[in-house]
């Protein structure tokens, strides 16, 4: 693996523990002990996947997430999060895949499977899109895949381009693929995750949620994305 991986925890001690055992996977080590010098070592050097604990000195973890997911610096390039938590609390890991974090992990945990998890994470970014179909038109949907753009016909002939990231992207390339049929929340996990995925699959209904908010003109009453209960989702043109 060739990355580029940000440590954010303040205990230091752990810091030294999680970076000897990257570094042997041939990673590229930076660190931070507080969330604002998180924030000013990911803007410098735009790390590829960031390993955020919740609880930090300055600036909370929280935050720096947000941060990541928000601020206009990272849109081209976001960085992966694995967010930590000592507590394991349902609210943490929900709020934590709430705010844009891909993946987390209770303290305690074992160096092995937070390397398994870095792994997972990176080998889910550097999958290639295969480029079968260059591009998709549903209804007024446009889908290029080669070059990573999506645009709306609105009324009048004019196209709308929608920026989305590539988790989003890949979601709505599968509902699209799915016109008009229903996609189970595993399809979706198994075509844009893929089999090494650990997390929770609530971060479909995540994605979902901010899928809507940039394809539908009414979000809370989407016309496009439907959800189909107990089973998984269904676009519509």
């Amino acid at each position: 693996m060739k990355a580029t991986i940000l440590i954010v925890d303040d205990e230091r001690m752990l810091v030294e523990t999680i970076s000897y055992n990257l570094e042997k996977e041939g990673l590229t080590i930076l660190s931070a002990f507080d969330g604002e010098t998180a924030l000013k070592q990911a803007q410098e050097n735009k790390p590829d996947l960031v390993i955020l604990d919740l609880m930090l000195p300055k600036i909370s973890g929280w935050e720096v997430c947000r941060a990541l997911r928000q601020d206009a610096a990272f849109r081209q390039a976001p960085p992966l999060i694995l967010m930590l938590t000592a507590r394991g609390e349902e609210l943490d890991k929900v709020s934590g895949l709430e705010i844009g974090a891909d993946d987390y992990l209770v303290k305690p945990f074992s160096m092995g499977e937070l390397v398994a998890r870095v792994r997972a994470l990176l080998r889910r970014a550097q999958r290639e899109v295969v480029a079968d179909s260059e591009v998709l038109h549903v209804g007024q949907f446009f889908l290029d895949r080669v070059r990573h753009e999506v645009r709306i016909q609105e009324e009048g002939g004019q196209m709308r381009e929608i920026n989305l990231p590539l988790k989003e992207f890949e979601m709505l390339r599968v509902l699209l693929t799915h016109n008009g049929q229903v996609v189970s929340r595993e399809k979706l996990l198994e075509s844009v995750w893929g089999d090494d995925f650990f997390g929770d699959e609530r971060t479909i209904d995540v994605h979902i949620r901010w899928l809507r908010e940039k394809l539908e003109a009414n979000p809370s009453q989407p016309q496009h994305i439907l959800t189909v209960r107990g089973v998984g989702y269904k676009f519509k043109a």
